[in-house]
């Protein structure tokens, strides 16, 4: 030590690559592990921990890349501030330079990340959304009128609702909504469980005659349909 004067050891600041490497291996975290956790490509990884910034594709790549690589290793915000640092001094000292530093910017690189959290809230989502169908399906059957269809095996159709038979009885059937009841000139037909129901019905000759056909449903909601039935000559 010369007179009047200390030596002191000037000790230099750690590359931000190599932080990088030494605390993925301290952690025995291979280059594979960071690859498939961060979607990072295996090449751009090596360039961090090599301080090859210029085999990075853009300074925002840049960036990003190592933001998200810092916070995968849990290391603390002080690799960023030291990234800040490095640019703004390569940026004054090397204006020509090929090497890009990314500038500060947001976080552009958000994933989506499956937690139990995430699944927990889609089946509880689709739970409410099937039981919501299910609800809405009782809710129209309660309210709508029921559906029916008639005819008559003996008749001779000529329209929807005009029928010509040979005599002056003759069977009716048809269908319903499943629950609801029928009848024919007010008169009550039986209708099994799939709604289907059939009754002998007995027409004047020589007059149209008008038969009624109404489905109603324990709710009050009905449908009616008449029926102009004549007797063939």
């Amino acid at each position: 030590m010369a007179a009047g004067f200390k030596v002191r050891r000037i000790k230099s600041e750690v590359s931000i690559g190599d932080r990088l490497k030494r605390t993925r291996i301290r952690k025995k975290i291979t280059v594979a592990d960071v690859e498939e956790a961060t979607k990072i490509r295996a090449k751009f990884i090596l360039a961090l921990e090599s301080d090859s910034w210029e085999q990075i594709p853009s300074e925002v790549y840049g960036r990003g890349y190592l933001e998200r690589y810092s916070e995968f290793l849990q290391m603390d915000d002080d690799v960023m501030k030291q990234y800040d640092r490095e640019r703004h001094s390569y940026a004054r000292n090397c204006v020509d330079a090929k090497v890009e530093f990314a500038p500060k910017a947001r976080r552009l690189f958000p994933r989506f990340q499956l937690t139990s959290r995430v699944v927990m809230m889609s089946v509880l989502a689709i739970g409410i959304l099937g039981f919501g169908t299910v609800v809405m399906q009782e809710v129209f059957k309660f309210t709508a009128a029921p559906s029916l269809e008639v005819f008559a095996a003996e008749a001779k159709e000529t329209g929807t609702s005009d029928l010509i038979i040979s005599g002056t009885t003759f069977t009716l059937n048809g269908k319903t909504a499943i629950g609801a009841s029928v009848k024919v000139n007010d008169l009550t037909v039986p209708v099994d469980q799939q709604g289907n129901f059939s009754g002998a019905v007995s027409v004047q000759p020589g007059v149209v005659n008008a038969v009624v056909v109404k489905a109603t449903l324990p709710n009050g909601k009905e449908t009616s349909q008449t029926l102009s039935v004549r007797v063939s000559k």
